[in-house]
């Protein structure tokens, strides 16, 4: 599993604010109105997210809860409390303190290694990323196959999906873009510029088709600093057997609101006013 830390996207260090504002931006992604289009399987995985994001945003920000949690992470346990009668108590003897003498029972159990509750945070039935990428997809897959009927899903490196369309162009009176998606941490110029060269190789395309990436990313560089990385790839010449268009279309994962280049065909401002609305 991971640990609260990381399912909130916060340091160990984050103070009572950053936690509670990482907890509404998180939560705020898992809404069911987010969701609802998606389907029941997304649907419950959304909802175990949710409910994962509460006990982690609960627990960290209770300071007592948020303490026995730091130290159960770092492998140990709070030592026990010792009750004063008064001022004057006796120390507790050595000999009588357990965490400072070993046990030297033979049956005792020794203490757990410190790396092994860490990695029982670091294992989970489905992460975070895993359970956005899924929706994500999902939801492409539906515009695409409502505009152009049914796909082809063909596996290409660097891509967590790819979408072709099986109708003809005289069918549809257009040649039916084929469409890339990746989903990333961080959609800046370098993520646009390597998303063009992966999808200029990826050889999809087919006659006249353009060819878009939905390039999706949590954290967004700057607008102008994406406006001038998608204009500069979309002025690369692909290969002499590339497609004749070839766009990347940065797609913000909290809002879906988009940023594409100008020039851009019309089959292509169809897709995107679709995904984007």
């Amino acid at each position: 599993m991971k640990s609260h830390y990381d399912l909130l996207s916060v340091p160990p260090n984050a103070d009572a604010d950053t936690i509670k504002k990482a907890f509404r931006r998180e939560i705020a992604r898992y809404h069911p109105d987010k969701v609802i289009h998606l389907g029941p399987e997304f649907q419950e995985m959304a909802a175990t997210r949710a409910a994962e994001l509460t006990v982690a945003y609960k627990t960290l920000s209770d300071p007592l809860m948020r303490e026995q949690y730091d130290a159960s992470v770092a492998g140990f346990e709070l030592p026990p409390t010792i009750p004063q009668d008064g001022p004057q108590s006796a120390p507790v003897p050595a000999a009588a303190e357990p965490r400072i003498q070993p046990p030297v029972e033979s049956d005792s159990q020794p203490p757990p290694p410190p790396s092994s509750a860490k990695r029982l945070f670091e294992t989970e039935r489905a992460g975070r990323d895993q359970i956005l990428k899924r929706a994500i997809t999902a939801r492409v897959h539906g515009i695409v196959e409502n505009l152009y009927g049914p796909t082809e899903t063909p596996a290409i490196r660097g891509f967590d999906a790819v979408l072709v369309p099986v109708a003809k162009p005289r069918f549809i009176g257009s040649y039916p873009p084929r469409v890339l998606v990746r989903v990333s941490e961080v959609a800046d110029a370098a993520a646009v510029s390597d998303a063009w060269s992966a999808a200029s190789r990826a050889r999809v395309h087919a006659g006249k088709s353009p060819v878009v990436v939905l390039l999706f990313g949590r954290q967004l560089a700057p607008p102008r600093e994406l406006q001038r990385a998608m204009e500069g790839a979309s002025r690369q010449r692909p290969a002499a057997d590339g497609p004749a268009e070839l766009v990347v279309v940065v797609v913000n994962t909290g809002d879906w609101t988009c940023q594409a280049p100008d020039g851009i065909s019309a089959t292509v401002r169809k897709l995107i006013d679709q995904v984007c609305a």
